[in-house]
């Protein structure tokens, strides 16, 4: 849990929701990121102990929900948690983070040229991301949840365009190896999301957020395989 005496830099680095949480109280990463939390709360004239309690808050969120083994899911349960859970925060994070590393970039690219290219990455990866997830919420998951015949999740009949789930399972897979090639790109440029010794709180906040965006699509790949997976036993008559 983040403290009053911690600098704004130190628990952005530890927190990546709480950038989100300071940008809410209009504490400024950069100008403000060597300050302690209390420093910073005496220059605005904001009480400590209510934003140690947001932070406190959304650290509980951000660790939530990711001890679930996808193996004791069946597809009802384990459907909504994928867009409950990883779906919301690509939508939360990935604008963010795009927002975060194009400021960075018209700042800094001066002094690190790789930060244009990594705002280019990032802005890539936001656009595919987000007509993934779509194409899964739309087409691919109401699909499947209808092959589930234990399913409990209240989808609308699918429209679909195909007859064989296998060719949706094969384009999402080929999205989700193009998503992996994006981050280990990002992962060489910034060196696994080190920030430099130079770097202000916004760049540390940014690298601390892209570390949390890639720990959360590893676990999304994850469990979206073994929805997959859960198909190949009932991938027959119309839906093979």
């Amino acid at each position: 849990m983040s403290t009053a005496t911690q600098s704004i830099r130190e628990i952005v680095t530890r927190q990546p929701s709480a950038a989100g949480i300071f940008h809410r109280f209009d504490i400024n990463l950069c100008l403000q990121g060597d300050l302690s939390l209390e420093g910073a709360c005496q220059e605005l004239q904001l009480s400590v102990d209510q934003v140690l309690e947001k932070l406190a808050d959304a650290e509980v969120r951000e660790r939530g929900g990711e001890a679930l083994d996808p193996a004791n899911l069946s597809l009802g349960r384990l459907i909504p948690h994928i867009v409950r859970v990883h779906h919301h925060r690509v939508r939360r994070d990935l604008p963010r983070l795009a927002e975060m590393a194009l400021t960075v970039s018209a700042k800094r690219s001066d002094r690190a040229p790789e930060l244009k290219t990594i705002a280019e990455l990032l802005e890539t990866l936001r656009a595919e991301m987000y007509a993934h997830i779509l194409k899964e919420e739309q087409v691919l998951f109401p699909f499947i949840t209808q092959m589930d015949q234990e399913s409990i999740v209240a989808y609308p009949a699918a429209h679909a365009c195909f007859v064989s789930v296998t060719h949706p399972i094969f384009m999402m897979e080929q999205e989700h190896e193009s998503a992996d090639n994006i981050m280990a790109e990002l992962i060489r440029l910034t060196n696994h999301f080190e920030p430099p010794s130079w770097a202000c709180a916004k760049i540390r906040a940014a690298g601390s957020r892209s570390r949390s965006v890639t720990a959360s699509w590893t676990s999304t790949r994850e469990k979206s395989r073994s929805v997959r997976a859960s198909t190949k036993p009932r991938t027959s008559g119309r839906y093979s």
